[in-house]
């Protein structure tokens, strides 16, 4: 069976841990990341199947983190409240919040192989 991860990249403690649980039901590894910053050290460091990123962080804007991500081959998602910010991110995957955790795993099935 292939262990698959996942970088969580979100300032709100609660989503983040919410998503976590989730992904963690289905056998997805994950690390949580509540800036740019760390998210960066964290994605030049692993190698991350899936990278979930909030577009609003305490310590700036994605896009290169996205950009450096979708280098090393994971699979992008993008969460935001604000759906005309999340429409700019448009072709990669995006989840408007608040979303249910039925939504996210249909995202990341997009991607990971999971069971059921």
């Amino acid at each position: 069976m292939t262990q698959f991860s996942a970088l969580i990249v979100e300032d709100e403690a609660t989503i983040a841990e919410l998503v976590a649980t989730m992904l963690g039901t289905q056998g997805i590894s994950t690390t949580i990341s509540s800036g740019v910053t760390d998210a960066m050290r964290q994605v030049e460091g692993h190698a991350f199947s899936l990278v979930l990123v909030d577009l609003t962080l305490p310590d700036g804007t994605p896009d290169d983190l996205i950009a450096t991500a979708r280098a090393r081959g994971s699979h992008i998602i993008v969460m935001s409240g604000d759906p005309d910010r999340l429409a700019g991110y448009a072709p990669l995957c995006l989840l408007e919040k608040p979303f249910r955790m039925k939504a996210l795993m249909e995202q990341v099935r997009q991607f990971l192989p999971l069971a059921g």
